[in-house]
């Protein structure tokens, strides 16, 4: 795909300090946004990705930590690999929070999803479920979303013996991974979402949203960050998407703040 030249990072890397260099390849290097802003290439959308990269560039969409409103709910969403071993799927985790405007603009009083968190790696389903116990203790969530789909049922268990404490929601998916994806997408659209945190944090989820388009390609990888981003805005902003009530596996049950 091409685009005009905006001017390359490397023409000037003379001018430019080395630890600067270091953090502008460890953020985009090797990505489709870093062809924008390491080699100048002005990008176009991608036919058929539900998001388009406007989306984020408007007003508020990216946000410092510290500005974001008091928070309502929070949510820790894990897409689950299905398969071990070297080759195997990533594991990928998204933490989000709901918040309600401070001020309604045109009496819109809908709340907001804040994208605080994502990361991806290949862990083992114990290394998964303690990861996803961090996650919870360390933003203080409401509880953790899993996907049950492709064998994971059993991973509310396997949680609850690494970490008793931490409540769970399991979540089927029984829509392909598009028709999930596009009420999200909207969401976005409407300016509904903002990105709290370092660029970095979100540059791998953003890359899959922009270049994901639902085709049947069986040498493509899953686009688990996208995955794991819709789980957990779907919970919080879209009637908790039919999943099960948040719950401890062990020492009875545990309803989610709505």
């Amino acid at each position: 795909m091409r685009g005009a030249d905006l001017g390359r990072t490397g023409d000037n890397r003379a001018n430019l300090f080395p630890a600067a260099l270091a953090e502008l390849d460890a953020q985009y290097g090797g990505t489709r946004l870093g062809r924008q802003e390491l080699d100048g290439v002005l990008l176009e959308d991608i036919e058929g990705a539900l998001w388009k990269q406007w989306m984020f560039e408007v007003e508020g969409f990216r946000l410092a930590r510290g500005s974001v409103p008091p928070l309502e709910r929070v949510v820790v969403a894990v897409d689950p690999a299905v398969t071990a071993g070297e080759t195997a799927d990533l594991t990928a985790f998204t933490v989000a929070r709901r918040s309600y405007p401070l001020e309604a603009m045109y009496g819109d009083r809908r709340p907001r999803g804040y994208v605080l968190h994502t990361e991806q790696a290949r862990r083992t389903p114990t290394a998964a479920m303690r990861r996803a116990a961090d996650l919870y203790r360390e933003h203080q969530a409401d509880y953790v979303v899993i996907e049950a789909n492709n064998g994971g049922e059993y991973l509310p268990a396997l949680l609850a013996e690494v970490a008793p404490h931490v409540p769970c929601r399991l979540v089927h998916a029984t829509r392909g991974k598009r028709a999930r994806a596009a009420p999200v997408a909207m969401l976005y659209e409407q300016s509904r979402v903002s990105h709290a945190g370092p660029l970095r944090t979100f540059t791998a989820l953003e890359e899959q949203m922009t270049t994901y388009v639902g085709a049947a390609d069986p040498e493509a990888r899953s686009p688990d960050l996208l995955d794991s981003a819709i789980w957990a805005l779907t919970d919080l902003l879209m009637d908790g998407g039919g999943g099960t009530t948040p719950r401890l596996a062990q020492g009875g049950r545990l309803a989610g703040r709505r």
